[in-house]
């Protein structure tokens, strides 16, 4: 009760930050964010999205159940990504692979990724996907979430990790720019 209590707090809180008009009545915020999703959906190549690996951490989870959850998320998507002017990736995506328990898990997100090295061929990436998924352990309820990311890209391919606290949970996928 407690806990649901705080975090409707911290939501009306976030929102109401989030949509804070400027002098002319609009959120800066939310039209710098629709810009950029517009901007990606228009101006982007298309990426195909592997999952590879979920990996259950030993310490966080029993014998038993790591030998009942499933760690090969088999699924694929795909992406609209676009590079800007600072060299970073922007990314709309659409990815359905299996969870831990072999059910499907549809998820659709936007993500920012900040690239080092944009012009080598080797490049390191750390940044966020904002976004929703559904599992089926959950009633297919839209379950929100910001995760982040690190990745390494060498030419159009992509290796992308993500831990999820609390899950205790370090799912890895390949991406390959078209």
């Amino acid at each position: 009760m407690y806990f649901s209590r705080v975090l409707k707090i911290l939501c009306i809180l976030g929102l109401s930050l989030f949509a804070a008009p400027n002098a002319r009545g609009e959120s800066t915020l939310v039209q710098s964010c629709k810009d950029s999703i517009v901007t990606t959906w228009t101006e982007s190549r298309l990426e195909l999205i592997i999952p590879v690996n979920t990996w259950h951490n030993r310490s966080s989870y029993t014998h038993e159940q790591i030998e009942d959850y499933n760690e090969r998320p088999w699924g694929g998507g795909l992406a609209k990504t676009r590079i800007d002017e600072k060299g970073n990736r922007h990314r709309i995506l659409a990815l359905v692979f299996q969870d831990s328990f072999n059910s499907a898990e549809p998820t659709f997100g936007y993500s920012w990724q900040a690239v080092w090295y944009p012009e080598n061929t080797v490049r390191p990436t750390l940044g966020v996907v904002a976004g929703v998924t559904f599992r089926h352990s959950y009633d297919w309820i839209p379950i929100p979430a910001a995760i982040p990311v690190a990745g390494l890209d060498i030419g159009h391919f992509s290796l992308e990790t993500t831990y999820l606290l609390g899950f205790d949970v370090l799912f890895t996928w390949v991406t390959w720019r078209f």
